[in-house]
């Protein structure tokens, strides 16, 4: 599978930019408060998400014929790389 790589570097900023959000934006929130961090992963995939949905970024413009089912599945690789960015960042594990 071949992915073009100005889309490619689309998705992957989005991968870093809805991590960083989540990192600025809603993890303080969860330590101020003492809550459990599972639900941040799933955040993160929500910002990537709405960042794809936003953008009309289609990573699987060429494979799918559906332009909406390839941006469901873009944001599912955006939201999984962010949710990885966010394990690999995360100091508290």
């Amino acid at each position: 599978m071949i992915f073009d790589a100005d889309i490619l570097a689309v998705v992957i900023g989005f991968m870093v930019l809805a991590n960083r959000l989540v990192e600025m934006l809603i993890t303080p929130l969860f330590e101020h408060y003492s809550w459990d961090k599972f639900p941040l992963m799933y955040i993160a995939w929500g910002f990537a998400g709405a960042l794809v949905a936003l953008s009309g970024v289609n990573l699987f413009a060429g494979i799918m014929p559906n332009p909406i089912v390839g941006q469901v599945l873009t944001a599912v690789v955006a939201g999984g790389g962010s949710n990885l960015l966010h394990d690999l960042v995360d100091q508290n594990k």
